[in-house]
């Protein structure tokens, strides 16, 4: 059962500082946590402004219309544009050295990303506030991406956790949501610790 005050809407520009403290709470211990300093926060700022990069986010906003939590839906008709602009904003903010490195680590330690087939529906980025967590607000940013898949005719909904997050995998298995495969990167092969991804997959 959901606890009220709050509710699930569209992201828009106007979100985009507190999607930003969203996504760095969630996410920012990852690559050795280089996106916490105050150029990775300027580079996630800049790259969600871009022109149709809130493409198919959604937030939760508590009773004073402040983003609690945030996720996003790709499909083939809905996904965020790339120009080259998000590699411009990270040479200008993290400088050429740090912004190689950067790249280097993902394509060592993430698998290629994802593209949804005709039928399917990723969800991805889903992250709540700490003070959030546990009173529904993943549940409600699940099943409102959900709706919205449906609305698009898709028929599966995909997502991506790291195999080792047991309380992401609990509240998808809760949905039910079921292990497809594991991707890996290169360094998930290799004995340093670098855990795999789960995808997995329900029907809508």
């Amino acid at each position: 059962m959901f606890t009220t005050g709050f509710e699930v809407r569209p992201a828009t520009r106007a979100d985009v500082p507190a999607i930003a403290s969203l996504l760095l709470e969630g996410f920012g211990h990852e690559y050795g946590g280089v996106l916490r300093q105050r150029a990775g926060r300027r580079f996630i700022e800049r790259i969600h402004a871009l022109p149709g990069r809130l493409s198919g986010m959604v937030v939760a906003v508590n009773n004073a219309h402040v983003p609690i939590g945030v996720a996003g839906l790709r499909t083939r008709e809905l996904h965020p544009r790339y120009d080259g602009a998000e590699e411009q904003a990270m040479f200008e903010e993290l400088g050429i050295g740090s912004s190689i490195l950067l790249d280097l680590r993902s394509a060592l330690t993430e698998p290629p990303a994802y593209h949804p087939r005709g039928d399917e529906a990723y969800i991805y980025s889903v992250s709540v506030t700490a003070a959030w967590r546990g009173r529904g607000v993943a549940d409600a940013l699940l099943n409102y991406l959900h709706q919205r898949g449906r609305d698009l005719g898709k028929t599966q909904a995909l997502l991506e956790v790291v195999e080792t997050n047991m309380p992401a995998r609990r509240l998808y298995e809760r949905h039910g949501y079921a292990v497809l495969r594991r991707r890996r990167g290169l360094l998930a092969w290799l004995p340093f610790g670098v855990p795999p991804l789960i995808l997995m997959c329900k029907q809508l």
